[in-house]
C-alpha cells in the first residue's frame, strides 16, 4: 500500500449501515414505533396537502369561464392547503430536530464512554484529533443535515409516491413520464452514488489528520518556542490544512455531476410529461385542467427532484459522518471474557520472552524475560533509545506485544479485559496533566469519596504540606487553588507533585514511572524524588530513571541497552561489576 494511500485512509472503518442502525436503535432516545407512525403521519398531511393545492390550481383552468363564486372557493380551498402544509411542515420539523439533537448527545456519550473502555493501543492508534473528529465534528454533521434538510428529505421520500397517485387518478399514462425519467436518470446516478462515502470518509479523515496537527501544536508551543521552531510547525499545519481543503475540492466533482443529472431527470419528466398531456387532451381523454393540473404537480416536482439528487450526497456525507461515530462508539468490545478479582495486595510481576516492534519498523524488544517481586522498587537504567519507555508502555497496557506474555500475579494480561489491567497498574510519565478546576476536584478523580484530610496528607507526602513554602507560594487557596487550563500554571515540580499526590489515593498494586520526576530543576529535584519513593512505597514500582540517584535506592536496578536488560543486580553489586552501570555512574557523578 502506498504512503499516499495510507495517508488518506482511516485507521478504524465507519460502521456500515446495519451496525449503525443497531446503535441508534439501542440509544436511550431511540424513537419508538408510535413516534415513527405520528411523524410520518404529520409529513403525510404536509405532502398530500401540497398535492391537493398543485391539483386545485391546476383544474383552475377549466374553472376560468365558469361562475366566479366557485372559482373564489377553488382559492379558498388551495389557501387552506398551503396552510395545513406549513403548519404540518413545521411540525415535522419540530419532530425530527429534537429527536436527531437528543439522540446526538446519547451518541456522543457512548461514543465517549467506548473511548474510555476501549483498549489502550486501540485508542492510541486512533489519536486524539481523530476521537475528537468524530465525536464533535461527525455528529455535528449529521445534526446539522438533519436541522437544515430533514424536512425537505421527508417531503421529498413521500412526494414521489404521493404525486405517482396523483397523477394516476388524472390518468394512468402518466405513468410513463416517471418510468421513463427513473430509466434515464438512475444508471446515471450508479456512476456516481457508490463514489460518495469514500470520498467523504477522505474528507473526514483530512480534517481529523489536520485538528490532530493543530492539536499538537498547541500542546507544544512552549517547546516550539524554545526550540524556534515556529515556521516548522506553521508549514506542517498549513500542509495538514491544504491536504483537507484539497480532499474537499477532490469531491467537487461529484455534486457537479449530480446536478447534471438533475438537469437531464427534471427535462425528462417535464417534456414527457408536456407530451403526454398535450396528447392526452387532443384524444380528448383529459381536460386542459387536468392537463395543466399534471404540468403543475411535475413543476412542483422540480424542486423535490434536485433535492433528491443534492440530498444524496448530503446523505452520503451525512451516513458516512454517522458511520464514524458508531465506529467510535463500538470500539469498546464486548469483552465476555472473566475478570479476576482487584489485587489488594502488590504483585509479582513475570514477563516471559517479550518481543516487540513498531509498524513497519525495527524490533525494538528482542527478547525481554525479567521477573519484579512482590513490593519490590525496580530501577530501568539505559541510554536513550534502549529500550526502557517501551517496556514500560507494554507493562501499563499501551502496546501490545509480538508475543511473550505479561503476568500481573499470576494472570497474562493478554487474556483479561483491559480495564482490568489499568486498575492494577498506573503509569506515570513526565507529561502531566492536571483537570480544569478546584484542586481538590483534581484530586478526587483519584479517590471520588476521599475526605479533605486524606486530600491534604497525600499531598504532604509529596512534600506539599500546608504551611510549607511551596503550599504558601502555589496553593494560596489550599484545596480550592484553581489548576489546570484556563489559570496561571503551576510548575513543572509541583504538577508532579500533584500528580504523585493522585497515585497515593488511587493506592495501585503497581507503580510505574517513566521519568516521571526528569522536569524538576536541581532546587527541587530532592523534593521530587523523595514524593516519588513515597508514591512508590507499599506496591511493586518500577521506576525509569532519568538520574542515577532515583536508581540508587532502588531495591533492584536493570540495565538496558539495545532492548536488552544486560546487568541486574543491586546499586553496589553493579559497581563492584564494574560493567555499564558503573561506567553511566562514573559520567553522571561528573
Amino acid at each position: 500500500m502506498s504512503r499516499e494511500r495510507r495517508d488518506r485512509e482511516d485507521v478504524l472503518a465507519p460502521a456500515t449501515v446495519r451496525e449503525s442502525v443497531e446503535t441508534l436503535r439501542g440509544l436511550p432516545t431511540s424513537p419508538g414505533r408510535g413516534w415513527l407512525m405520528g411523524t410520518t403521519l404529520v409529513f403525510t398531511v404536509a405532502v398530500a396537502a401540497m398535492t391537493v393545492s398543485a391539483t386545485l390550481l391546476g383544474r383552475a383552468v377549466d374553472l376560468a369561464d365558469g361562475p366566479l363564486d366557485t372559482f373564489v372557493w377553488l382559492l379558498v380551498l388551495v389557501a387552506a392547503a398551503l396552510l395545513v402544509e406549513t403548519a404540518a411542515r413545521a411540525a415535522g420539523g419540530w419532530l425530527l430536530t429534537a429527536r436527531t439533537r437528543m439522540m446526538s448527545v446519547d451518541l456522543r456519550r457512548q461514543a465517549l464512554g467506548s473511548v474510555l473502555r476501549a483498549p489502550v493501543p486501540d485508542v492510541l492508534e486512533l489519536g486524539t484529533g481523530n476521537v475528537i473528529t468524530r465525536i464533535t465534528q461527525d455528529i455535528d454533521t449529521v445534526v446539522r443535515m438533519m436541522s437544515a434538510t430533514g424536512i425537505r428529505l421527508a417531503v421529498t421520500i413521500l412526494m414521489f409516491p404521493v404525486t405517482l397517485v396523483a397523477l394516476v387518478l388524472i390518468h394512468w399514462e402518466f405513468v410513463i413520464a416517471l418510468a421513463l425519467t427513473l430509466g434515464v436518470v438512475f444508471p446515471l446516478l450508479r456512476l456516481v452514488l457508490p463514489r460518495m462515502p469514500q470520498a467523504a470518509n477522505i474528507v473526514a479523515t483530512a480534517e481529523a489528520r489536520r485538528n490532530a496537527v493543530l492539536l499538537d501544536t498547541v500542546r507544544s508551543l512552549p517547546t516550539l518556542r524554545a526550540l524556534r521552531l515556529g515556521p516548522w510547525a506553521l508549514e506542517r499545519t498549513r500542509r495538514a490544512s491544504w491536504d483537507a481543503v484539497q480532499a474537499r475540492a477532490d469531491r467537487a466533482p461529484l455534486f457537479v455531476h449530480l446536478l447534471g443529472y438533475g438537469n437531464i431527470a427534471y427535462v425528462t419528466l417535464l417534456a414527457t410529461t408536456l407530451g403526454l398531456g398535450t396528447w392526452l387532451v387532443t384524444r380528448g381523454d383529459i381536460t386542459v385542467g387536468a392537463a395543466t393540473a399534471a404540468m403543475v404537480l411535475v413543476v412542483r416536482l422540480e424542486g423535490h427532484v434536485f433535492n433528491l439528487l443534492f440530498l444524496a450526497g448530503d446523505i452520503q456525507e451525512a451516513g458516512t459522518s454517522l458511520g464514524r461515530a458508531v465506529a467510535l462508539a463500538r470500539l469498546a468490545p464486548h469483552d465476555t471474557r472473566d475478570i479476576p478479582a482487584d489485587l489488594d495486595a502488590p504483585p509479582e510481576i513475570r514477563i516471559e520472552h517479550l518481543r516487540f516492534s513498531y509498524p513497519g519498523g525495527a524490533v525494538i524488544l528482542p527478547d525481554i524475560t525479567v521477573t519484579l517481586p512482590a513490593g519490590s522498587t525496580t530501577a530501568l537504567v539505559g541510554a536513550s533509545g534502549a529500550g526502557k519507555s517501551t517496556l514500560a508502555g507494554l507493562l501499563a497496557g499501551l502496546q501490545r506485544p509480538e508475543s511473550g506474555r505479561i503476568l500481573i500475579d499470576g494472570v497474562d494480561t493478554a487474556t483479561v479485559d483491559d480495564a482490568w489491567t489499568t486498575r492494577q497498574v498506573t503509569l506515570l510519565t513526565q507529561d502531566v496533566h492536571l483537570f480544569s478546576g478546584p484542586l481538590r476536584e483534581d484530586l478526587r478523580m483519584a479517590a471520588p469519596d476521599a475526605p479533605d484530610e486524606l486530600l491534604v496528607d497525600a499531598l504532604a507526602a509529596t512534600g506539599l504540606a500546608p504551611g510549607s513554602a511551596a503550599w504558601a507560594r502555589h496553593l494560596p487557596a489550599g484545596l480550592d487553588t484553581p489548576v489546570g487550563a484556563g489559570t496561571d500554571s503551576l510548575p513543572p515540580e509541583v504538577a508532579q507533585q500533584v500528580a504523585l499526590a493522585r497515585v497515593i489515593l488511587r493506592d495501585p498494586p503497581v507503580l510505574i514511572m517513566d521519568e516521571a520526576t526528569s522536569e524538576a530543576g536541581s532546587d527541587d529535584a530532592r523534593a521530587l524524588e523523595q514524593a516519588a519513593t513515597a508514591a512508590a512505597r507499599g506496591r511493586t514500582s518500577l521506576i525509569v530513571a532519568h538520574r542515577l540517584d532515583q536508581a540508587m535506592v532502588a531495591d533492584r536496578i536493570l540495565v538496558m541497552d539495545g532492548g536488552r536488560i544486560v546487568e541486574a543486580g543491586t546499586h553496589a553489586e553493579l559497581l563492584d561489576a564494574a560493567g555499564r552501570y558503573a561506567t553511566l555512574h562514573e559520567r553522571w557523578k561528573r
